[in-house]
């Protein structure tokens, strides 16, 4: 039974605590998001960052947050849009930074007897993500004509 969520703001911090064998620390990208205004329902705070979490032998969750960005985003994606490219940076950042947090809790674990699980991956399948965007994009449209999705996408 989880008796506490221990939230740490630094690595070190985490890392202070003691550790059981075979303890299992994971890792993952994780977003962040919430409604900024009521008047403008598709407008929302993002924040990314990498997430480690574990359970001692307490029972308390161990939890640390590294922030890597925060952008305001509207859900109408357009190519071009530098708020999108920010948040696209920061989730490429997030991802280097979460393979630098992997590689020290595997030498931490050693020394600790703990293991590391690097999760997050959610497989699809077959299935393919679309990427949405407006139809007057800019980058989409050629002299003279309208670009229609439907057909770019199937």
């Amino acid at each position: 039974m989880i008796k506490q969520v221990i939230q740490f703001g630094q690595l070190e911090e985490f890392m202070a605590e003691p550790f059981v064998p075979g303890q299992v620390v994971r890792v993952v990208v994780l977003e962040i998001s919430e409604g900024v205004s009521a008047q403008i329902p598709d407008l929302r705070q993002v924040s990314v960052g990498v997430h480690i979490r574990t359970i001692n032998g307490d029972g308390h969750v161990l939890a640390c947050y590294l922030p890597v960005a925060t952008v305001q985003l509207y859900s109408g994606r357009r190519e071009n849009d530098p708020v999108w490219q920010q948040y696209d940076a920061a989730w490429e950042e997030a991802e280097a930074l979460k393979a630098r947090v992997v590689s020290y809790l595997q030498t931490a674990a050693s020394e600790k007897e703990f293991t590391v699980i690097p999760s997050g991956v959610i497989d699809l399948g077959e299935i393919r993500p679309l990427r949405g965007t407006w139809k007057t994009d800019p980058a989409l449209l050629t002299k003279g004509s309208q670009l229609n999705l439907a057909n770019k996408y199937s």
